[in-house]
């Protein structure tokens, strides 16, 4: 029986994002992909939730170059080279070279990978480095967004069995945090208001604090739109939120 050897690729139909692979044997790659995916335990996790979102008949296989064995990790490492499916806003995949594998915890260079993932979408790799979203666009991110997180988008997004599990873990990790988000009855239609533990508003304080000659630094990184916003994060130890708050002050004073 002839056996296909070379380069594959695994296209969403619905946005057009990919996955890059080589193998041996082309056919029986695309069994084992399918199997994992639908047993929804492949070890690439952006394509797993992916398959759980759009679902499997929203996927196409195919052959984009035979080769032989010897140059299988070289032609791949072209295709990864051309067309990137390693970014985020392309395709699935996670490494952005040829290793045999996306599974990051057995990676021989997982160290090396890592080091070059945090600075790969820096600067002008960034795909939206001197760009804005238009007001269509959020618009549409905004609708997207809506139902996030409920029972039912959790189950269509990994599976009723699957999506359960993680709605009611979701559940669970939010009642045991340590900030108590309850309102007051008499706000009761309009807008609780968030009552937060002494422990918690001392937390609060000292971030503060420990922020405020950082400020015009943080300030500059946020305006210069070089680093996203999780590398700021990461950068001066501050949450999502505080990022965010900064940069709709500095908007509209700008």
């Amino acid at each position: 029986m002839y056996m296909k050897i070379g380069i594959y690729k695994i296209t969403n139909n619905i946005n057009g994002k990919f996955y890059i692979g080589s193998s041996n044997n082309i056919e029986n790659r695309w069994t084992l992909h399918r199997n994992k995916l639908r047993g929804n335990c492949h070890i690439n996790p952006k394509l797993q939730n992916a398959w759980n979102f759009y679902g499997e008949d929203k996927f196409d296989f195919t052959v984009i170059e035979e080769t032989e064995i010897p140059k299988l990790f070289e032609r791949e490492q072209y295709y990864l080279d051309t067309f990137k499916p390693y970014m985020r806003d392309i395709g699935y995949n996670i490494a952005p070279t040829a290793q045999g594998g996306d599974n990051i915890t057995h990676n021989p260079n997982r160290e090396a990978f890592i080091q070059k993932m945090s600075t790969i979408s820096m600067g002008e790799n960034n795909p939206m480095f001197g760009r804005k979203h238009t007001k269509d666009t959020i618009n549409k991110q905004k609708d997207k967004a809506k139902g996030r997180f409920s029972l039912e988008w959790f189950i269509s997004k990994y599976g009723k069995d699957v999506g359960t599990n993680k709605y009611d873990e979701r559940r669970i990790f939010l009642k045991n945090r340590k900030i108590n988000y309850s309102h007051t009855p008499k706000n009761k239609g309009i807008s609780g208001v968030v009552k937060m533990k002494k422990i918690d508003k001392k937390k609060i304080s000292d971030s503060k604090k420990r922020l405020k000659p950082l400020k015009k630094e943080l300030f500059a990184d946020i305006l210069s739109d070089i680093l996203t916003t999780k590398q700021i994060q990461d950068k001066y130890e501050i949450s999502k939120a505080t990022v965010s708050y900064h940069k709709k002050r500095l908007l509209l004073v700008t």
